[in-house]
């Protein structure tokens, strides 16, 4: 009985392999088109990297690995003696890297290969900001006014940014770009480098800063701005007077309050931001940022009764 059972068991799996075999095509041809999934036009010189997985005997699979590259119509061929999938592997520079399984079931096949625009320019080093908490790495320009419980003296200490290595500094001599705050009156400046610079784009219901004000301008750079509640973001030349960094502010100016461990009261206020640099100095004007970023919320700042007051 138990002799009989064990080949029941040996014939199914038998059966299964043989049906599996029997999946498999020969001669496969597969001409193709690789297009933009966002504006439906082709893509030239993408690599199309592809494996076709066969049964190489009873119990054991094999691939053959083939590779194209699209031509000026996005247009590519590969061909396989054999195979019953295959898995392709889409790249191409500005992309999304796209890797696919296609089951083959006739030897002649067409398909066009849609890949997505990757969100930002590749040379671009992109910072977008989670302003749901607060950390050293958010980008956080500030005035940091102490007072102290003991002595009763007052100090103040600037947090500026620095571009070049993408860090909160509170050495201003290595920062791009710092505040200064009107005690009187709490008016904001933004204040750049002796060799940099700020240049205000203001709030365009028609134009988001983000995605559509891709090129900075080369010249009408002032060394400080004070904020008035209509600017969508700013360009910054940074403090080498070469890079270019695009700086787009949080809603708000942010004021943090807080206790030392010493007893001494803290008050920070100042920006929080995200921001594309552009390292690449043969386009250093350039911010190129595809459509898919547009779902990113970006809001003109607002002075000062919407201030964010967070204590701890």
């Amino acid at each position: 009985m138990r002799r009989k059972y064990i080949n029941s068991v040996l014939m199914f799996f038998a059966v299964l392999v043989l049906s599996g075999c029997a999946r498999e095509v020969y001669n496969i041809s597969w001409n193709g088109v690789i297009a933009d999934k966002t504006t439906g036009q082709p893509v030239p010189h993408a690599r199309i990297a592809v494996s076709s997985s066969y049964q190489f005997n009873i119990d054991e699979t094999a691939e053959i690995d083939k590779y194209d590259i699209s031509d000026e119509s996005g247009r590519f061929r590969v061909s396989f003696p054999k195979g019953f999938g295959l898995t392709v592997r889409v790249s191409a520079p500005q992309y999304l890297s796209e890797l696919n399984y296609k089951v083959v079931k006739r030897s002649s096949l067409q398909d066009t290969i849609f890949i997505s625009p990757h969100p930002f320019n590749a040379s671009l080093v992109v910072r977008i900001s989670d302003f749901e908490f607060f950390g050293p790495s958010i980008p956080f320009i500030r005035e940091c006014q102490i007072n102290g419980i003991s002595d009763g003296k007052r100090e103040i200490v600037k947090w500026g940014f620095d571009f070049l290595t993408g860090r909160n500094t509170n050495n201003i001599d290595s920062a791009d770009v710092w505040v200064e705050v009107n005690n009187s009156n709490g008016q904001v400046v933004i204040n750049s480098a002796p060799n940099g610079g700020l240049f205000a784009v203001y709030e365009n219901a028609s134009n988001d800063f983000l995605t559509h004000v891709t090129k900075a301008p080369a010249s009408g750079y002032v060394k400080n701005h004070s904020l008035k509640g209509d600017e969508a973001g700013f360009f910054v030349l940074c403090r080498n007077g070469t890079n270019v960094a695009k700086m787009i502010p949080e809603k708000q100016i942010c004021v943090l309050k807080y206790k030392k461990e010493n007893g001494n009261q803290v008050k920070e206020t100042g920006i929080r931001f995200d921001y594309l640099f552009q390292p690449d100095l043969e386009n250093r004007l350039y911010f190129p940022v595809s459509a898919s970023a547009a779902s990113i919320g970006h809001h003109a700042l607002e002075f000062p009764e919407n201030n964010i007051s967070i204590s701890e």
